[in-house]
């Protein structure tokens, strides 16, 4: 096994466990992971494994929230790899909660797992056209509603 926190076999690569994670480092480190500002500071994990594939993922994510109009595909591809990096950030987060590491690992688990994390806000921030469309309606709807309150106020003040 790794140097992660678990003993080998043949004693090499054990940890003290001295140096392991207390339940109060991982309470305090599951905490930032579930922080409204996880993302403050974090990049995107350059390369990561995902559905048994290492792909360049600050790249993808960047090509895809730069473009101007998406494809049916390429939306497909988002919300494809929205779901690989959930079911990754799912077992980061596992281990992080019940694995025994150090506390250098586990800072390197939650950093890795904050920058999935917002992997996944920036593919969900796309705009596609069918988004930009209902957001448009939306804001019609909203104004037609407010001008036909108006018009009901105005004419409830002209009634004797």
């Amino acid at each position: 096994m790794s140097n992660q926190g678990t003993p080998s076999r043949g004693g090499e690569g054990l940890t003290d466990a001295r140096k392991l994670l207390t339940e109060e480092e991982r309470e305090m480190l599951l905490s930032r992971v579930h922080s409204l500002v996880y993302w403050v500071g974090m990049l995107i994990p350059e390369h990561e494994l995902l559905g048994g594939s290492e792909i360049d993922l600050r790249e993808v994510v960047y090509n895809l929230t730069s473009k101007d109009h998406l494809t049916s595909e390429e939306v497909a591809q988002i919300n494809e790899l929205i779901r690989l990096i959930k079911d990754k950030e799912r077992v980061l987060e596992k281990r992080l909660a019940h694995d025994p590491m150090t506390l250098d690992s586990a800072k390197a688990m939650v950093e890795e797992t904050c920058g999935l994390l917002r992997a996944i806000e920036e593919l969900r921030t796309v705009e596609t056209s069918e988004k930009a469309e209902f957001r448009k309606a939306d804001v019609i709807s909203r104004l037609d509603d407010a001008r036909r309150w108006q018009r009901f106020v105005e004419s409830t003040k002209m009634a004797p």
